[in-house]
């Protein structure tokens, strides 16, 4: 199974699934990692209009969209996912609240499973989406 993020398209309003697949780090699952976080309404029902393209390391159903963790210059890391314009012109951008359960054990396992990916640049703000 190829070495990935994703977040399921089709769930509950104000949270997220998210699964973390990976050959060599096990974080509570035989695939990987896989965790419940907080979000908002509009961020659950725009993902529900992403079509699935990636299936569910658990269950083997199409169900989940590709996504990044982006850490910026100044360590703020941001979820990026993408899809058609929500926030971002190509997706959705979420800030990750550092003192949440979730949040802390998502980026647990993505350091330790090398899907960090580092940017020079600062972190996203929809003000640049107006601009």
């Amino acid at each position: 199974m190829e070495e990935r993020l994703q977040v399921k398209c089709n769930y509950d309003n104000g949270l997220i699934h998210v699964q973390g697949v990976s050959k060599t780090v096990n974080q509570g699952r035989e695939y990987g990692f896989a965790t419940k976080m907080r979000t908002t309404t509009e961020v659950s029902m725009w993902l529900k209009e992403q079509p699935p393209v990636l299936k569910s390391a658990a269950s083997n159903t199409l169900a989940y969209t590709p996504f990044q963790i982006i850490r910026y210059s100044n360590k703020v890391p941001q979820l990026f996912i993408p899809g058609t314009p929500a926030n971002h012109p190509n997706g959705a951008v979420l800030n990750l609240h550092p003192l949440s359960n979730g949040v802390k054990q998502l980026l647990s396992f993505a350091e330790k499973a090398g899907f960090i990916v580092d940017s020079d640049e600062l972190p996203f703000t929809t003000d640049e989406v107006k601009e």
